[in-house]
């Protein structure tokens, strides 16, 4: 699965724009959003998750992302269509009037919709009846709230979809189901799915744990990192004890390409901590002690590393962030070599000319720049 294109009409700062992520026609493999603070580049990124959320047979209210203090971005949205690449098939993910859907002739024949012309409304709704409502309300009962999102929960698995040509992709949307009832780990490497990096959620937590946390990986067409539920030191453990050689692994490639100056040494399991030793002085300390650079950088590392595969499209918003010129050359690095071994897709955004240098002209998209095509 590819980005192709993403049209977007009346969305925050984008007008009637079309974004495209190809070269002479092919999709390209690392792609860097380039822009001042307000030119949209989170716009984009929140726009292709939820839009490849679309694909998700079971689609709810319990599957998007909701802020207390930032509306939804379909719900600021006119009209968006993204066109991802399926094998030799595109598939176009749409929200707003059908009337609006933007051809491919380079696909003719081979192009499908899923169109969704009244999630914008429903998620409004949603947002306001719902989720907004402060929780020491004393005018509304936790019982008339729960009740409200059940209603909202059947209001949604009632809405209507539109589906055009569905039959060229219809092999991907059937293994895609199978898989959300299924769940059979051992093929989840495989499925098609997109990891959504935010800038401001890659931290580490200090969580105290007092039993091994189990992780049962569950498919999920579109993710989202979460410092909680996704918490590096959960991660870890875990892999330590469940999935040993597959930890190693990570552990000899985080120490070698990652960090510096110090490595993963070991699990202590009788505590539930990562020992980080010091290369210098040998000096032993947890995840907690790590710069924030140190933490992003980690995060990062550990969720490519685990994730990456052919199928998988990865959105990693600020990657620059909190990070000293020398781990922004060493991030750019590593996540060229990752999307070489693994052929997953890339698309980050920076502000630093250190990660904007280790791109190709045609690998920029400037969301500054002039004009209805970018």
């Amino acid at each position: 699965m590819k980005l192709l294109r993403l049209y977007i009409h009346n969305s925050g700062v984008f007008q009637n724009t079309l974004i495209d992520f190809t070269h002479h026609g092919e999709p390209q493999d690392l792609i860097c959003l380039a822009g001042v603070n307000g030119s949209g580049k989170t716009t984009v990124m929140e726009l292709i998750f939820n839009l490849i959320n679309f694909i998700n047979p079971a689609l709810s209210a319990q599957n998007l992302f909701f802020d207390r203090l930032r509306p939804n971005v379909l719900t600021w949205t006119d009209f968006a269509q993204l066109d991802l690449l399926i094998e030799d098939k595109v598939l176009s993910l749409v929200l707003g009037d059908k009337e609006n859907i933007q051809t491919n002739s380079q696909y003719t024949g081979k192009q499908s919709f899923i169109i969704e012309n009244e999630m914008k409304n429903l998620i409004k709704y949603f947002e306001n009846q719902v989720v907004k409502t402060p929780e020491e309300d004393k005018d509304e009962s936790s019982f008339i709230k729960r009740l409200t999102g059940v209603q909202e929960i059947e209001r949604f698995a009632n809405r209507k979809i539109d589906r055009i040509e569905e039959d060229s992709v219809k092999p991907l949307i059937e293994k895609v189901e199978k898989t959300y009832r299924e769940e059979e780990e051992d093929i989840l490497e495989n499925m098609p799915s997109v990891h959504f990096l935010n800038a401001h959620d890659r931290e580490i937590r200090d969580i105290r744990y007092s039993s091994i946390p189990q992780e049962k990986r569950k498919y999920k067409i579109a993710h989202r990192y979460n410092p909680n539920k996704d918490d590096l030191k959960k991660t870890l453990v875990f892999y330590d004890y469940a999935h040993t050689t597959k930890f190693n692994d990570l552990k000899d490639w985080v120490n070698e390409h990652v960090l510096v100056g110090k490595s993963i040494k070991r699990i202590d399991r009788p505590h539930f901590q990562v020992v980080i030793e010091t290369s210098k002085d040998k000096k032993k300390h947890g995840l907690e002690l790590l710069s924030s650079g140190e933490e992003s950088l980690l995060i990062l590392a550990t969720q490519l590393y685990l994730s990456a595969s052919k199928q998988v499209i990865f959105l990693i918003d600020e990657v620059d962030q909190s990070l000293h010129p020398e781990f922004q050359e060493r991030i750019i690095k590593l996540i060229k070599q990752l999307q070489k071994d693994k052929g997953c897709q890339i698309l980050m955004s920076s502000h630093s000319e250190i990660i904007w240098n280790a791109f190709e002209e045609q690998e920029i998209i400037d969301l500054t720049a002039n004009g209805d095509v970018i």
